[in-house]
C-alpha cells in the first residue's frame, strides 16, 4: 500500500539564495544549545551518518534518517527516506510534504523548528535574563535591540504586543539598560476608573477632595529620575490624555489641590495590544499624545513566532521552580507539543502551565505529554496543538481497518519491530507509528525488553 503525501496549507517558502537570508532548521531538542543545520539548495541529507549534512547522532536516528529537497522555484520538500522512528511535522507522521517557516519538525528523538537564517546570525543559542526572571533567545533581543540602543537617552519608547508576551518586562529591561538612578513604576492604564485618573498621574494635596487625607504624588512624580510604564495606555481617558500631552511637553505636573506647578524628571515607557497609529487613526487615542510618545516603537513577537525558543523557555521555567532540586527531564513528545501549541496567552500561558505542571509532579523525574492532558492542554484547553495527529482515512484512503488488540499482538508477535509488524498488518509504518503514539499506552521498549529474542528494528542501511 502506497502512503499518500500529506500536505500542509500556505507551505510555499522563499527561493533559494537571495538577499543573504537562507533557510535552516533550529534544533530544540535534545541539544539545548540552539545549533542549526543550513538547508541548501538541492538536497539537504539528515542522519547519523556523519556525512550527512545534518548529523543527528542517536540511537533513534537511521543511518540515513530524511532529506529536504529544495528546487527553484518549488517549496522545500520534507522526505522520509525509510527511516525505522518515522518523520513528524506538526506532529503528524509524513512520508513526503511542503514545509514553511516556523513549521515543527521530529526525526527521531530530534526537534527543530525551520526559521530563516541570516549570515549574521549566531548558531549557537544566546539566552540572557535581561532582568530577573525574563528571559530572552536571540530572537527577542534581535526584537529588543533597537530598544537597548535607546534606553541611555530620555527617548519615550512605545512597546506593542499581543497580552502575555512580556511588554512590561521589556520596560523593565530597557529601564535597567537606562542607568536611570531613580524607581520603575507600572501603571495599568486600563484598570484606572475615569474619576481616579488624573489623581493616581498627577497627584493631589491633602484635602482636594474629601477623601484626601494625606497628599499623594502621582505616578508621574513618584517615578521621578527613573521610568513610568503606562500599560494598555491607549485605554487612558481623552481628558486625561490631553493633561498627560501637557505634562510632558512642560516637564511638570499640577498636583489636584495645588497651583503651582511641579518640574518632574520621568522617562516614559508606554504599551498596547494594538497598534497605537492605528488607535489614533480611529480617534481612539489622540494622535498629538502619539506624536509625543513615538520616539522609537518596537513589536514583542508572539510566542507562537518564536516556537523555536519555547523549550528553552519552558525549561527556564522548570527550573526555576524546582529551585536546587535537579531539573526534570523533558519527553521529545511533550516538546513537540510545547512548539506546536497556538498559544493565544503567549509566555504568560507558558508561565502558568510549567507551575500547573510542577503542582501535580512536583518530584518527577520526567516531564512527558500525559501531563498537558491533565491540565486540558493537549486538545480543546486554550492552547491547542496546531496540528493534531491525521485520521487514518485522511492519509491512506481505504486503509485497513484494525483494532488495538491486533496491534498489540502483532507488535508483540515482532517484539516491538514496527516495520515488520507493519508488514504484517498491511499498512504503512507511518500509520502504524500514528496509531502507537494516539494510544499513549503502547510502550514498544517494554515489548522489546519482553521478547525472548528481541528483534532490533530493521535499518536503512
Amino acid at each position: 500500500m502506497v502512503t499518500q503525501d500529506t500536505t500542509v496549507p500556505d507551505s510555499v517558502g522563499p527561493e533559494p539564495g537571495g538577499d543573504g537570508a537562507a533557510l535552516a532548521i533550529r534544533w530544540v531538542f535534545p541539544s539545548r544549545d540552539g545549533s542549526v543545520t543550513r538547508i541548501i539548495p538541492g538536497t539537504t541529507l539528515f542522519g547519523r551518518d556523519p556525512a550527512c549534512v545534518g548529523c543527528l547522532p542517536s540511537a533513534s536516528i537511521s543511518r540515513k534518517h530524511a532529506e529536504i529537497r529544495w528546487l527553484a522555484g518549488s517549496p522545500p520538500m520534507l522526505c522520509d527516506l525509510g527511516s525505522t522512528n518515522g518523520v513528524f511535522l506538526n506532529g503528524r507522521p509524513v512520508s513526503r510534504a511542503p514545509i514553511k517557516l516556523r513549521d515543527v519538525i521530529r526525526l527521531g528523538d530530534w526537534i527543530g523548528v525551520l526559521t530563516s537564517f541570516a549570515d549574521n546570525v549566531p548558531e549557537r543559542w544566546s539566552f540572557q535574563e535581561l532582568v530577573k526572571g525574563y528571559w530572552a533567545g536571540p530572537m527577542l533581543q534581535a526584537a529588543l535591540a533597537p530598544a537597548r540602543l535607546a534606553a541611555p537617552s530620555d527617548l519615550s519608547i512605545i512597546i506593542e504586543g499581543k497580552t502575555g508576551t512580556g511588554k512590561e518586562g521589556a520596560a523593565r529591561a530597557i529601564h535597567a539598560w537606562s542607568k536611570r538612578q531613580g524607581p520603575f513604576l507600572a501603571l495599568n492604564c486600563a484598570a484606572l476608573p475615569e474619576t481616579l485618573a488624573e489623581s493616581e498621574l498627577f497627584g493631589y494635596q491633602k484635602g482636594a477632595f474629601t477623601d484626601a487625607v494625606r497628599p499623594h504624588p502621582g505616578h508621574l512624580r513618584a517615578a521621578h529620575g527613573g521610568t513610568l510604564f503606562l500599560d494598555e495606555i491607549v485605554d487612558l481617558p481623552a481628558t486625561i490624555q490631553a493633561k498627560l500631552l501637557r505634562a510632558i511637553e512642560q516637564q511638570e505636573v499640577v498636583p489636584l489641590g495645588q497651583s503651582h506647578p511641579v518640574r518632574i524628571d520621568v522617562r516614559l515607557v508606554a504599551a498596547a495590544q494594538v497598534s497605537l497609529r492605528q488607535a489614533a487613526a480611529e480617534g481612539r487615542f489622540r494622535s498629538d499624545l502619539l506624536a509625543r510618545l513615538e520616539g522609537l516603537t518596537i513589536t514583542i513577537p508572539t510566542l507562537r513566532e518564536r516556537a523555536e525558543e519555547i523549550p528553552f523557555l519552558f525549561s527556564n521555567l522548570v527550573e526555576q521552580s524546582r529551585g536546587r532540586a535537579a531539573a526534570p527531564r523533558l519527553d521529545p513528545l511533550l516538546v513537540e507539543r510545547l512548539c506546536t501549541f497556538e498559544w493565544p496567552f503567549n509566555v504568560r500561558e507558558l508561565a502558568q502551565l510549567v507551575r500547573g505542571i510542577m503542582a501535580l509532579h512536583p518530584d518527577a523525574t520526567v516531564l512527558d505529554e500525559r501531563m498537558l492532558a491533565e491540565l486540558n492542554r493537549s486538545g480543546n484547553g486554550s492552547a491547542t496543538v496546531s496540528a493534531a495527529p491525521l485520521d487514518a482515512e485522511a492519509v491512506e484512503p481505504h486503509a485497513v481497518k484494525l483494532d488495538l488488540e491486533q496491534v498489540l499482538s502483532t507488535l508483540k508477535a515482532h517484539g516491538g519491530n514496527v516495520k515488520r509488524a507493519a508488514q504484517e498488518l498491511k499498512v504503512s509504518r507511518s500509520r502504524l507509528y500514528r496509531i502507537i503514539d494516539k494510544t499513549n499506552t503502547l510502550d514498544l521498549a517494554a515489548f522489546r525488553a519482553a521478547s525472548a529474542s528481541p528483534v532490533a528494528e530493521d535499518k536503512d542501511e
